[in-house]
């Protein structure tokens, strides 16, 4: 004898609802050429940062190809708005392969792509995940002067004096994708303020504080600073190009020397350390 048994298989379903984006949204615009092929992506952010939807735009290709990649946009942010997290979608579509793929130019950070579509996803997930990891190059390595970090190589940088910020305010006003994730909180302090080494005063820096408890700071910089500063640091990425060791010379006492075989030469005076 069998005895029969009546299972009851309970099915909950819950209607996910549509968060719609704003009218007014922020994002940003990244031209790139995979394969000889140009790529327009754009983006649209909710108010606090995390990614809605995206615009796919191609040139050099047939109407069909172009209005595949445009429903495909559509169908990816209608996911994002019906909650699907971003990651699912960038572990599904990178590492996809077909034409056109290969060297990626325009962007600083991806440099290879298999596919249009493994490039998008890379470019969001860097931008909006974080995902260095599938990136090719950092910024600040394209630079002349970029260097090393020695032992210190690989390892996290220290928060001693940098913190992300995570204020809604800035998330507002500021773009998440296009800045990926570098908005830093200088000399952030509980409730105390601190003064910038080498800023101006209150003209040069608007300190906003978040929360009553005052637990961080969002700095703000005025254009006019944020100029000098990067004209001073362009004359001194162009003077380590030139081979200037930043020593004064003893002679004329200007900031040219060179190194000279086993000595130094100044390029102002022709003064050379003992060497011929």
């Amino acid at each position: 004898m069998v005895a029969e048994r009546v299972i009851e298989r309970v099915i909950e379903r819950h209607a996910a609802e549509r968060r719609r984006l704003p009218l007014r949204r922020k994002g940003y615009t990244q031209k790139a050429i995979v394969g000889g092929h140009k790529v327009y992506l754009r983006t649209g952010e909710y108010e606090d940062g995390t990614l809605g939807e995206i615009f796919i735009d191609m040139h050099k290709e047939g109407a069909a190809f172009r209005s595949l990649m445009n429903n495909f946009a559509i169908a990816i942010s209608i996911g994002l708005q019906y909650g699907v997290p971003l990651e699912e979608f960038v572990d599904a579509f990178t590492f996809t392969r077909f034409e056109p793929s290969g060297i990626v130019e325009g962007n600083d950070t991806i440099k290879m792509a298999t596919s249009v579509v493994d490039y998008l996803f890379r470019e969001l997930a860097i931008s909006y995940l974080g995902r260095t990891d599938l990136a090719h190059a950092d910024a600040g390595d394209m630079m002349p002067d970029s260097m090393g970090r020695g032992e210190r190589e690989g390892q996290p940088p220290a928060a001693a004096r940098q913190t992300v910020v995570d204020t809604d305010t800035v998330r507002r006003i500021a773009s998440t994708g296009y800045v990926r994730n570098l908005l830093l909180v200088l000399d952030g302090g509980a409730g105390e303020e601190r003064p910038v080494a080498g800023a101006p005063a209150a003209s040069g820096i608007a300190r906003d504080q978040v929360g009553k408890s005052g637990a961080s700071e969002a700095i703000a910089v005025e254009a006019s600073l944020v100029e000098r500063v990067d004209v001073r640091l362009e004359r001194a990425r162009e003077a380590r190009m030139k081979g200037y060791l930043g020593d004064p010379c003893e002679e004329c006492g200007n900031f040219t020397l060179v190194r000279n075989g086993t000595c130094n030469k100044c390029m102002s005076c022709g003064a050379t350390g003992g060497c011929s």
